[in-house]
């Protein structure tokens, strides 16, 4: 199975998301490193590490993940965990890391309306009869992660894919991911002033209709151990953390300003000839 995960945080889809969010002074932001947004430049990156119940899933599904888009990159990192018996363990949770390329916010309040990156993690699943798989592939990609004035989170984003041995494609365009105000941390708000903005939300919650596309994509038999151990992962796919540095940069003249001080040196020339004559 091939899961491109281009988190949230690509393209500007907005028109109906600011009216939703009341941001009727939205301003847009580059997120690139070099583009000066008026003053300053923001350059970041977005990691989704995948949650205990996921990677059961994908240990389950003997599934190899690989990264996907330009700087993406796959990370790992040890986890302490607790099996049905109450007992401790350590598993190894991956982190898809992908690059933040805009957002957008309320330029009365500072409120983030959206954040969105493109880039994540590919995932390859062979046919598993033992599982109930039939195998396939999907792609997860232009998530597109939405601040609501509740202060819950919407993640939107396409999900196309193919069972092996299907002759049609699965395409899904909707709601992703959810999660509450309560698992929200860190910075919401975009001041435009040089600093480091950093913001976790945990406890990724999968959408039904996301959960049956993927099914679909992956062939899953819903009396399977595949489809159970997905559907367990649904509760929480993992945590996205984002983090946003802001440069302050010196201001370039406008051309029209080129043209003045032009104008001006000129009149100082044929002043300074004058008094010379």
């Amino acid at each position: 199975m091939e899961i491109d995960m281009k988190f949230a945080f690509k393209s500007i889809v907005v028109a109906a998301a600011f009216i939703a969010a009341g941001a009727a002074n939205a301003t847009s932001v580059v997120v690139d490193g070099t583009t000066n947004n008026g003053g300053f430049t923001v350059e970041g990156r977005g990691a989704l590490e995948f949650s205990e119940l996921l990677m059961g899933s994908l240990v389950t599904g003997n599934v190899a993940v690989t990264p996907f888009g330009e700087g993406a990159t796959i990370g790992s990192v040890v986890r302490t965990g607790v099996d049905d018996f109450g007992d401790a363990y350590e598993y190894t949770a991956l982190i898809a890391d992908a690059d933040v390329t805009s957002l957008n916010f309320d330029a009365a309040t500072g409120k983030v309306i959206n954040v969105q990156s493109v880039g994540g993690a590919a995932q390859q699943m062979a046919a598993n009869p033992g599982i109930k798989a039939a195998g396939g592939s999907a792609q997860v990609g232009n998530l597109d992660v939405r601040f609501l004035a509740s202060g819950d989170v919407e993640i939107y984003g396409t999900i196309t894919g193919q069972r092996l041995g299907a002759t049609t494609a699965v395409n899904y365009s909707g709601l992703v991911f959810t999660a509450t105000a309560a698992d929200v941390t860190g910075a919401t708000s975009f001041a435009a002033a040089p600093g480091v903005y950093q913001t976790t939300i945990k406890n990724l919650a999968s959408t039904t209709d996301a959960f049956n596309a993927l099914v679909q994509s992956f062939g899953l038999n819903s009396t399977g151990l595949g489809y159970s151990a997905l559907q367990q992962a649904t509760a929480n796919f993992g945590t996205l953390n984002s983090t946003l540095t802001v440069t302050a940069v010196a201001a370039v003249p406008e051309p029209s300003t080129y043209a003045l001080m032009g104008l001006g040196l000129v009149g100082i020339g044929f002043a300074a000839r004058r008094r010379a004559k």
